[in-house]
């Protein structure tokens, strides 16, 4: 039986909603993930009119989905002319970074290996390793301090 992993896609940066709605559109261009993307809006704070588009709720099952969404993912940020990074969470917390700036200088196999590494990623069960030797275009986001098992702020002596 095949699991569906859940993920939410959020955006650092100099990123508007229009900018998630043209990744929603890349995405669910894709057979893979067809109907397997949502945009997610938060209620207008006051003063504002109408929600806004604060995130993309992705459900991709292993395999070909979770390349398919790296892939994606790592082309829409190639075609963006602005520094823009992309958080996908999964359900669990955990998540990675994927950041356009990192991704303009690579061509070829370079290439492939990030779509990999981020596939790989995406479907580990916690917090992703990254090596530290050739740091990657994909990063490891790090969970909340309280996720870490930290109590707050710095300990005192």
């Amino acid at each position: 039986m095949l699991s569906t992993r859940a993920f939410t896609l959020t955006a650092a940066g100099d990123v508007s909603a229009d900018d998630l709605r043209s990744l929603r559109s890349w995405l669910i261009d894709d057979d893979e993930l067809r109907g397997r993307v949502e945009l997610r809006q938060r209620d207008p704070e006051p003063g504002e009119l109408g929600s806004l588009t604060d995130a993309l709720m992705v459900a991709a099952g292993s395999g070909g989905a979770l390349t398919a969404l790296a892939s994606v993912l790592i082309s829409w940020l190639r075609h963006r002319t602005t520094d823009v990074t992309i958080k996908v969470t999964r359900s669990d917390g955990s998540g990675v970074e994927v950041s356009a700036q990192r991704l303009r200088g690579i061509d070829g196999p370079a290439l492939s290996a990030e779509v990999d590494r981020l596939a790989g990623q995406l479907g580990a069960a916690g917090p992703p390793a990254v090596a530290a030797a050739d740091p990657p275009a994909v990063a490891a986001a790090e969970p909340p301090a309280v996720e870490r098992g930290e109590a707050g702020g710095p300990a005192s002596a």
